[in-house]
Parts: C-alpha cells; structure tokens; sequence
C-alpha cells in the first residue's frame, strides 16, 4: 500500500503472497432487511481468517467500499495490496441459506477454489467456520489446533441473537454519534436478552458503554458499572477471545487510562487475532497516549496496511504526524483518501487543521469552507476563531443553532464566540455580557462533570477575559493537574496551551513564555500557526521572545 501511494512497479514484488481481501458478499435475498446479514457473513469470515497468524486479511473497513463495485479484481487488489480475493454471494430463504465462494489469484485471475455450500440456516455458524477454514488451507496455511479452535468457536446457537449483534455491530461501525452508540446498545442487549451466553455481544455492549464515556455522551460512574458488568460476562464466558479481550481493553482505556491495562489485554487480542487492524491501531492510540510516538506510528502504519481505506485509521496517523510536527509525511495518506472521496469530512478536517498548523491561513480557511458536518462544526468554529473570521463565526451559529460547541478537547458555549466576535469589534460592553453569561453555563456543567478538564480550561481563559486573575489561573491549573502530559501526552498539552493563554491574557507574560517555550520543545505541543493566530497571545506578539520561539517553529 505505502509504495502503491507513489506508484512504481516495486508495488507488485511487495505484496504478501499469503495476503487476502474479502469483497462484501452479493446479497440475492429479496428481503431488504437481508443486507446487513450479508455483510455480517462478510465481516464473520473476515474476522475468522484474521485469526490465522501467517495471513494477511485486509480488513472489514477497507473492503466494504467495494461493495456493489464494478472495477476489475485486479485493481480492487492493487490498490489494497493483496495477492488474493474471495467474491461470493449469500441468499437465504425458507429457512435455508446457500452461499458461493470464490478464491482468485489476483495477478492471473486463476481460479483457486471455489464451492458452493447449501446448509440449514441454523447452521450458519458452521458455514462460516468451513469457508475460512477451505479459504486458509487453499492458501496453503497450516493451520494450528489453537487457530481451528478459535476460527471454530460458535458467536452463538441464536440465529435471532446473531442478527440483533450484527444490527449492533451496523450502528458500531457507523461512527461514534450518541445516536449511532445508543442504537448499537439496543441492539446488543436484545442479542444478550435472547442468549445470556452470547459472550461477544455482551463484549460489545460493554464496550460501546465505555464509548459512550470517552465521546463524552455520559460521563456517569452507572455508565462505566454498566460497561463493566457486561464485560465481566464476557470474560467469564470466553476469556481467550479477541473480541471479548478487546472490549476489556477498551474498558481500561476510554473508562479509565488505565494504559498498561488496556496494552495489556489489547496484546491479547493481537495474538489471538493477529489481522485484526483494530488490535494494531489501539495499541498505537494508548503508545501515543503514552508519549512513545515511535511506537505510535509504527502500530498505526501496520493497522493501515490491514485497513488502507479506513479513514479513522489515516486520521489518527495524520493527526500523529501532526503532534511531531512531521507535516510532509501526512500528506499521502490524507490525499489517497481526497483523491477517492474529494469530500470526505474527517479527511477535509485534518488537512485544514495542518494547514492552519503550518501557518497556511488561506488554504485552510478554502479547505474549511467544504466541511458540513455537523459532528465538525467546532472544528470549523475554532478554525474561524483562529482567523478572526466574523462573518464565519456567526454564520455557524446561525445554521447550527448550537448552545455549545465542543470536541473531545475543548468545550465553549456559543456565548463565548459572540464575546469574542465582540472583543474582535472592540465593543469590551457586549463582550462582557456575553462572557458572563458563559461564565453561568460553565459553572452549571462543572457542577455536573467535576473531572472534565475541557471545562476548567474555557472558564479559565472566560475569567481571565473577565479580569478575574485568581478565578482564571485556579481553573487553568486545575485542568491541567486533572489531565497532566504525564497522564496523556497527546491531549495533556493542550491544557497546558490553554493555561498559557490564560497568562497572556492576563498580562503575565514571563509566565505564558515559559509556558511556551516549554511547549514549544515538546511533542504535540505548539504549532507554529496556533502561535502566529490565537488571539489569546495578541499581548506578546512584540515580545522578541515571542518572535523567536515563532521562528523556531515555522516549518522551513
């Protein structure tokens, strides 16, 4: 995939002769509600082969986008790196289910097996334990007792169970939204609800609780109890299982940072199902977590040569790339998914964000321009507050009607913009008001989540807008002392950016330098184009320190 990106014939001789992509299997089904079934056929001999150490399974992510496609399967192959495909269908009707599968070689479209399978539709479970296993000997596999274990270990005996998990697992993989979270936790307790002994729904269901904790949707401890009573099921079910070991992990990780839990058990999962993409990018998310940005890169690298098509994938590599401040070796990645799909938002998202970090202050703004999402409107919020952009300002909060705007970083209420779009047009009598009056919302929200440091941080540059010192410095302290780099060091230091700001605002300027010089040595702290915009730093713009801590930082 990495020398496919630059083109070249070298491309060929580096792939993996013992590599695979499953394509989503045709569903000939008449009934629409069959769909998802047939994905999840897809996804179960995805998953089944991903447990087979010497194969390399491009995963479920990457070759959904070749559903319904009409390219030839030596492109789709090229252009995901793999010597082989396997293209089949699946129709179900009358309480049977017959299934057509097809192993090609990519590079001589020679047949390598083929079979047609017509069971009960109670015995899918079989079916697909059979198709993975056929799949990994024609590969030529030699399989271990280990691996024809686990690839034979049933989901469940339900066939009604099965489609209320795969139905889970549709919302799962639709994104992180509360109403994609709360839609996949329905389905899952459904699934648990008709088989108690269904260990990987009970996983899941763990898992998206935990979600729903770290994505900021419920920051309740019932939340977590919920995710740990579920998970511990699980465990108690099936304790060597991939999908149940990674939804401990993520218990560990999104309830808690509990890092060395989470690698742990995220470790686990990679040896039990080592073409897993999701095993390799988490265990990249809790290095970088950790501060070992190497280690980050290198996992993150492996998951999206698993998974080239996966744009959370890319996104988080990029956004990886950004915190070293090594800009250039984003660009690839972020292009081959533009070049696909000119308007994907996550994509647009990130290349707008490096280029505003790189001082490209037009660019980023044009780029911007295209991003619609609702879920990035406080990107789009923050990228016009960077640029004083009024007229952009305002207009988001015109079409979104929002009484805040926040991401998994920051949070400010749409008071807090209009005071600022006050201060941009020096009227100091309306900013006031409007940063009182956010002052009130800040307070309500800390009463209700006393340990997130988003909302410290913003009361914090609000009080110092105010002129309120003590109140200003207390909060930006406090943030950073609830989430220190020590803690995370990819999100740690934007509270501690966010402190800086308060001092400069305040006019503590040998403080704020400090502050920045510091961060402006380390990883995934300042950016050049964050110090040549935020207004928060207006006061030290003067400052021959200032100049020269900007100058460092200007990429050359």
């Amino acid at each position: 995939f990495f020398i496919g990106i630059y083109g070249g014939d070298s491309f060929k001789s580096s792939i993996d002769e013992k590599s695979i992509a499953v394509l989503p299997f045709d569903n000939y089904s008449t009934a629409d509600e069959d769909q998802y079934f047939s994905d999840g056929m897809t996804e179960v001999i995805i998953a089944n082969l991903a447990k087979v150490k010497d194969l390399k399974v491009i995963s479920r992510t990457s070759v959904m986008e070749y559903k319904n496609t009409t390219k030839k399967l030596k492109d789709i192959a090229d252009e995901l790196g793999v010597a082989h495909i396997l293209e089949g269908s699946i129709q179900r009707a009358n309480g049977r289910i017959r299934v057509v599968g097809q192993l090609i070689d990519a590079d001589t479209d020679e047949h390598i097996w083929a079979e047609t399978f017509d069971r009960q539709e109670t015995d899918i479970f079989d079916l697909q334990s059979d198709v993975a296993i056929k799949i990994a000997e024609a590969m030529k596999s030699e399989l271990t007792t280990d691996e024809k274990a686990r690839i034979n270990d049933k989901l469940t005996e339900s066939t009604i169970a099965y489609e209320y998990y795969l139905k889970g697992n549709m919302f799962d993989n639709a994104g992180h939204d509360s109403e994609n979270l709360q839609s996949a936790i329905n389905e899952y307790e459904r699934a648990v609800s008709i088989d108690p002994n269904f260990a990987e729904a009970h996983a899941q269901l763990g898992k998206t609780h935990a979600h729903m904790k770290w994505y900021r949707v419920d920051l309740s401890s019932k939340r977590m109890e919920m995710s740990k009573k579920s998970i511990d099921k699980a465990i108690e079910l099936k304790p060597n299982n991939a999908i149940v070991r990674m939804a401990q992990a993520t218990y560990y990780y999104h309830g808690f940072r509990d890092y060395g839990k989470a690698l742990a058990n995220y470790t686990k999962a990679k040896e039990l199902a080592p073409s897993n993409s999701f095993t390799h990018f988490y265990i990249a998310m809790i290095y970088r977590r950790l501060g070992d940005f190497e280690r980050s890169i290198n996992a993150n690298e492996k998951a999206v040569e698993m998974d080239p098509k996966s744009a959370l994938m890319i996104q988080n590599l990029s956004q990886t790339y950004n915190a070293i401040r090594e800009y250039d070796r984003a660009w690839p990645y972020i292009n081959k998914i533009l070049s696909d799909e000119p308007n994907h938002q996550s994509m647009l998202w990130i290349k707008s964000f490096i280029l505003s970090n790189i001082g490209k202050i037009k660019e980023a703004q044009n780029v911007s321009k295209n991003i619609s999402s609702s879920s990035l409107i406080y990107n789009k919020m923050y990228n016009s507050y960077l640029h004083r952009d009024v007229k952009s300002l305002n207009n988001h909060m015109q079409e979104s009607k929002n009484k805040s705007f926040a991401n998994i970083w920051a949070y400010y209420p749409a008071d807090y913009y209009k005071g600022m779009i006050s201060i941009f047009k020096n009227d100091t009598k309306n900013a006031k008001k409007y940063f009182n009056s956010s002052i009130s919302q800040m307070e309500e929200m800390i009463v209700k989540y006393p340990d997130d440091p988003r909302l410290y941080s913003s009361i914090g540059i609000i009080h110092a807008r105010m002129g309120n010192r003590e109140l200003a410095i207390e909060a930006g302290v406090k943030a950073t002392e609830i989430l220190p780099i020590s803690r995370d060091a990819l999100f740690g230091p934007w509270y501690e950016k966010y402190l800086a700001g308060i001092y400069a605002i305040l006019g503590e300027n040998e403080k704020a330098l400090d502050k920045i010089d510091y961060l402006s040595s380390i990883l995934s702290g300042f950016h050049y184009g964050e110090l040549l915009l935020d207004p928060n730093f207006d006061s030290l713009r003067n400052e021959q320190r200032f100049q020269t801590i900007l100058n460092k930082l200007e990429p050359k």
